[in-house]
């Protein structure tokens, strides 16, 4: 006979406590249906009874009624109303529950009623099959403190699960901040590699400095992982005088244990690291001189002076040289910006560009006058990188200062002049560029029209136009393509007139515009050409008619 909730609830409203009781323990006796006997059971967990008999009957079904759900709820009324009694019954079955998470909620039960005298039980279920289960096993041992799950506990870290190893060493750990220390030093010449290569670790997580000497030892066993894991455990206790033993292991034949060690140093910000860091600048290994730099980093910035690092800018070495200015620009070193301009004129092209990176990074967006003052160098390659640098930073203040660079003598410094006022984008700059068309000095007038060009606004046109008469071949030129990109001029008459010049480049460049533009007007003009002698003229003549009409053949 099956009962749904409702009639259980109808049915049991009309009874008294004992009577609801006897009816629901005859349910359970009786009924073959599973979903019967949980609402039972469910039932029945609202009831405080405390008579032997009702356990008894409990305890009868528990060991008769394997159904996994129907055993969980009976572990909840076990363990509630019961007390001690439930528990420890529950204790004496955890070895006939087959089912994990049966298991798991009996363990969880067992904790949470009577953690201090279930030390022994949880030490005996330490090797549940169940994940779940065992990850609640080792939480409650390491919630009790006791010492006697100390050694169980490390023995567990010979089977290397993955999953249970934060739970089983924060349980270690927990166990062993309590003072019971002993049992683990126990393990210090375990035979089980497994087992000692997480001894360090625990250890250093523990932070007790009665670990250090022990910890020190490690570091010349012959196991890589157990030095590293030394190395990182004496990271926050070892006295300053023990030092040296740490350096030493800069020089380990294994790569990860110096990368440690390197890490580790640079932690402690001990000053007597800095020489030996420094020495590892030079490393082949791009990843261990990044590794010795940041390590460095977090010990300069402590400390007032940098001179070592200006002396290593003076050396022949180049990744040392190129480490040492990156350090110089992450600690934003101001006094640095002299050495480091002197660097721009370097032949290596990754010093350069790291001095360039450094000085943005320590200048933070402010103009030094060094940087102004270094533009009258005799070395074209100062200048040019003190006129990026002035660009880069965009400050209204210095467009005359590098304006005045657009007449440089070397092309490189004009192009990085140009660039920079481009990225000032400042109606000031236009101006200036416009103005500078009128000048005599070719370079000027050149470099004018780059702007002018670069700058590509509707107001540049004007001046643009005015240089198609210009007697300079190449201002003629540039001026004829840029205008042609910008399409939208108003007179196609300027480039008609140079299709008669001279000189191929000025033509090609207006033939060129005209295609670019791309107004039919000029058919004719071009058609006119279309028999030069110059095959690149010709060529040239045919895309630009073709960009215009490509039923242009009709007109002729």
């Amino acid at each position: 006979m099956s009962h749904n909730d409702k009639q259980l609830f109808e049915k049991i409203e009309t009874m008294d406590q004992e009577e609801a009781v006897n009816f629901l323990l005859s349910i359970l006796s009786s009924s073959e249906n599973l979903e019967d006997k949980v609402k039972s059971v469910k039932i029945l967990a609202k009831f405080e009874d405390n008579e032997n008999s009702r356990l008894q009957d409990l305890k009868n079904l528990f060991l008769n009624d394997r159904h996994p759900q129907l055993r969980i709820k009976l572990i909840d009324l076990l363990a509630k109303i019961y007390g001690n009694e439930g528990i420890k019954f529950l204790k004496e079955q955890y070895k006939n529950c087959s089912d994990g998470t049966v298991r798991k909620t009996l363990i969880e039960k067992v904790g949470n009623a009577d953690l201090n005298g279930s030390i022994p039980f949880f030490i005996k279920v330490l090797g549940d099959p169940n994940i779940e289960a065992i990850e609640l096993v080792i939480t409650f041992l390491g919630n009790s403190g006791a010492k006697e799950a100390l050694a169980p506990l490390i023995e567990r870290l010979h089977f290397r699960n993955p999953e249970i190893y934060v739970p089983l060493i924060n349980s270690i750990v927990k166990i062993g901040k309590k003072g019971h220390q002993q049992p683990i030093f126990n393990y210090i010449d375990s035979d089980d590699v497994y087992i000692k290569r997480e001894i360090p670790v625990i250890l250093g997580k523990i932070g007790n400095k009665e670990s250090e000497t022990v910890l020190i030892n490690f570091l010349k066993d012959g196991n890589p992982l157990i030095r590293k894991n030394s190395l990182k455990a004496l990271e926050k206790i070892i006295e300053l005088k023990n030092i040296k033993y740490i350096l030493a292991t800069l020089k380990d034949q294994n790569i990860d244990v110096r990368k440690e060690s390197i890490r580790v140093l640079g932690n402690i910000g001990s000053k007597r690291a800095i020489n030996p860091l420094t020495e590892i600048l030079k490393d082949k290994d791009v990843k261990v001189r990044n590794l010795s730099k940041n390590a460095l980093y977090k010990i300069f910035k402590k400390i007032k002076s940098n001179d070592v690092l200006y002396d290593i800018l003076k050396g022949k070495n180049i990744n040392a040289r190129r480490e040492a200015i990156k350090l110089l620009g992450m600690l934003k070193d101001v006094n640095a910006i002299e050495y480091l301009i002197k660097t721009f004129d370097s032949t290596v092209a990754s010093i350069r560009r790291a001095s360039y990176r450094a000085i943005l990074r320590i200048l933070q967006n402010r103009i030094d006058e060094k940087i102004i003052d270094s533009l009258a160098e005799k070395s074209w390659r100062v200048r040019m990188y003190c006129t990026k640098i002035l660009g880069e930073i965009g400050d209204p203040a210095a467009i005359e200062t590098v304006f005045e660079l657009i007449q440089d003598e070397n092309g490189s410094v004009r192009k990085a002049a140009i660039d920079a006022l481009i990225n000032f984008k400042s109606d000031k700059v236009i101006e200036m560029a416009k103005s500078s068309l009128k000048n005599t000095n070719w370079k000027i007038r050149r470099a004018g029209v780059k702007l002018l060009i670069r700058v590509g606004s509707k107001e540049s046109i004007n001046s643009l136009i005015s240089c198609l008469d210009d007697n300079d071949v190449y201002i003629k030129s540039w001026a004829a393509m840029a205008l042609g990109k910008i399409k939208d001029v108003d007179s196609i008459e300027p480039f008609i007139q140079l299709l008669k010049e001279t000189d191929d480049k000025i033509r090609l460049s207006a033939i060129k515009a005209l295609g670019e533009i791309g107004n039919k007007d000029a058919i004719k003009s071009l058609i006119e050409i279309l028999g030069d002698d110059n095959w690149d003229v010709k060529k040239e003549v045919e895309n630009s008619l073709n960009r215009i009409n490509p039923d242009w053949m009709e007109d002729l």
